[in-house]
């Protein structure tokens, strides 16, 4: 069994009846975010809050939240990564990358992910021309998802710090932010 949102390519996308705020994560939201990669991740909540904390204190990194009645359903965020004269030589190249989209089992097929990845592209298209993500090979709700926002695969053969990649399971892919 994955960790991963069902995939069923055909299942209808639902309507939203209601609004969708989707904005800067702030230190009230973390909480609700840190239960949210529980999830999908297991282990401590307040392990992963930490790690949020400190995410909102780094200019380089931006968490994002999808929001009804001010009740977290969505979470997302982007890093930057920069090479290491000591990483291997296929290691990921420095960049932006999207990381961390999960939405809340209920919300899940209303679009909230491509609102939190269209919110993550924006921020970045205005720091850089291109944006990376990596995904399990077998994600693929979430392929799906960055294959509509013009993603293309680079690599099979990488190595991402502090991520744990099993080799030939995981895809490298681009964009090009440069028109945004």
């Amino acid at each position: 069994m994955s960790n991963f949102a069902d995939y069923r390519p055909d299942a209808a996308r639902q309507e939203l009846s209601t609004t969708v705020e989707v904005r800067p994560a702030r230190d009230e939201d973390l909480d609700a975010c840190a239960e949210l990669i529980v999830t999908r991740t297991g282990g401590p909540a307040a392990a992963r809050r930490e790690r949020l904390v400190a995410d909102l204190q780094n200019p380089d990194r931006y968490t994002v939240v999808a929001c009804v009645d001010d009740q977290v359903i969505g979470y997302a965020a982007v890093i930057h990564h920069e090479l290491s004269p000591t990483d291997p030589p296929n290691t990921a190249p420095t960049g932006y990358y999207l990381i961390g989209l999960i939405v809340s089992k209920d919300w899940r097929r209303h679009g909230i992910g491509e609102l939190l990845t269209g919110e993550r592209m924006r921020w970045t298209a205005e720091r850089a021309d291109e944006i990376y993500y990596f995904a399990n090979l077998e994600n693929g709700a979430i392929r799906d998802l960055h294959q509509s926002s013009d993603f293309t695969e680079v690599t099979r053969d990488f190595t991402f710090p502090g991520a744990p990649l099993k080799p030939g399971t995981c895809a490298l892919l681009r964009a090009d932010l440069s028109g945004r």
